[in-house]
C-alpha cells in the first residue's frame, strides 16, 4: 500500500485553514475580523469544545489559527454557509482523484456533508468527520502557497517512449479555488502559527507557514477509538512566500504524546531546513 494516495484520514486541525481559506475568499471574514469565544458550541444534544476545553474570550481569525480554536472556524464556516463551504472543499480537491501518476489512488470521502446535518458542517470545519488523503491535504496546502492556484500532482518528469522519444510532463493548473490574494493572506496567517505557536518548527532567517493537526482515529462502528489513540500531523510550505516545497508528516497512535504540536514540531523544523540547504535557498 502506499500511504500518500491510498490510506485516509481525518486531518483534524490541520484543515482549518481550509476553511479559514474559503471563509476570507468568499468575503465573511477577514482576519482581523473577532467573535466571541465562549469555548464551546452547541448543536441540539452534541456540544462542540475547544481542543483544551477552555474559553478564549474576545479573539481575531488570526487567533483562531494560532491557537487551534474549534469554535472558531465553527464560526466561519456559519459566516460562509454550509453550501460554500461544501463548494470550496470540492474545489480544493477533496472527495476526489487528483490523479497523481501513482498507481492506486483513493478519492476520501466528504459523503458526511452530503447528509445535511448542521453538525456535520461544523466537524468538517475543524478537520473531523471527513477523510483525506495525504497527497490531497499536501495538494491544498500548496495551492495556498501558490497564490491560490491548484495544481496536477505527478512524479514523473518525462516519459520515455520505445523509440526513443521524449515526452516532458509539465505542470499543469487543474483550478483556482482562492484568489492570490486570499493565499497572500492565507501565508500571513500560517507564518504567524509557526511564529507565535511552534519555536521548533521555525528555521532561523525563514518564514515558514504550516499547522499541525491531531485527530481521533474512527473505530468502523460510528464512533472513535479510545484511550487517547490519535493520528497526529503537521503540514507546511516554505520559504512561505516564495515556496519551493511543502512538507506533510504523519504519525499513527503516538505513545505518551497528546498533541502534534508537541510530537511533530521539531521534525517538521528539522526536514524544512534540510531542504532549505539542499535547495541552497538564501535567507
Amino acid at each position: 500500500i502506499d500511504p500518500a494516495v491510498q490510506d485516509t484520514f481525518e486531518p483534524g486541525s490541520s484543515f482549518k485553514p481550509v476553511t479559514m481559506a474559503a471563509a476570507i475568499d468568499a468575503g465573511k471574514v477577514t482576519p482581523e475580523t473577532t467573535y466571541e469565544d465562549t469555548g464551546e458550541v452547541v448543536f441540539g444534544p452534541s456540544i462542540i469544545h475547544n481542543y483544551n476545553n477552555k474559553a478564549n474570550g474576545l479573539q481575531t481569525m488570526r487567533q483562531v489559527l494560532e491557537h487551534s480554536l474549534n469554535t472558531g472556524v465553527i464560526f466561519a464556516e456559519n459566516k460562509l454557509g454550509d453550501d460554500s463551504f461544501l463548494n470550496y472543499i470540492v474545489g480544493f480537491g477533496f472527495g476526489q482523484k487528483t490523479n497523481i501518476d501513482l498507481a492506486g489512488e483513493v478519492n476520501g470521502t466528504i459523503a458526511n456533508l452530503y447528509s445535511g446535518r448542521k453538525v456535520n458542517f461544523a466537524t468538517a470545519a475543524f478537520g473531523q468527520g471527513i477523510a483525506v488523503t495525504p497527497i490531497q491535504l499536501v495538494n491544498a496546502y500548496s495551492t495556498i502557497a501558490n497564490g491560490g492556484k491548484l495544481m496536477w500532482p505527478h512524479v514523473v518528469k518525462a516519459i520515455i517512449r520505445s523509440d526513443g522519444t521524449r515526452v516532458d510532463v509539465e505542470p499543469r493548473i487543474v483550478g483556482q479555488p482562492i484568489t492570490e490574494h486570499t493565499s497572500a493572506l492565507m501565508k500571513s496567517m500560517l507564518v504567524d502559527v509557526v511564529d507565535k505557536g511552534f519555536d521548533k518548527a521555525r528555521v532561523p532567517g525563514y518564514d515558514v507557514a504550516g499547522k499541525t493537526g491531531t485527530a481521533q482515529i474512527p473505530n468502523g462502528i460510528g464512533g472513535y477509538l479510545e484511550n487517547d489513540q490519535f493520528i497526529h500531523n503537521f503540514v507546511g510550505f516554505a520559504p512561505a512566500y516564495n515556496p519551493r516545497f511543502t512538507v506533510l508528516i504523519r504519525m499513527d497512535k503516538p505513545q505518551g504524546i497528546k498533541f502534534a504540536a508537541d510530537s511533530l514540531s521539531s521534525v517538521f523544523g528539522d526536514l524544512t531546513q534540510h531542504l532549505i540547504h539542499y535547495y541552497n535557498i538564501p535567507p
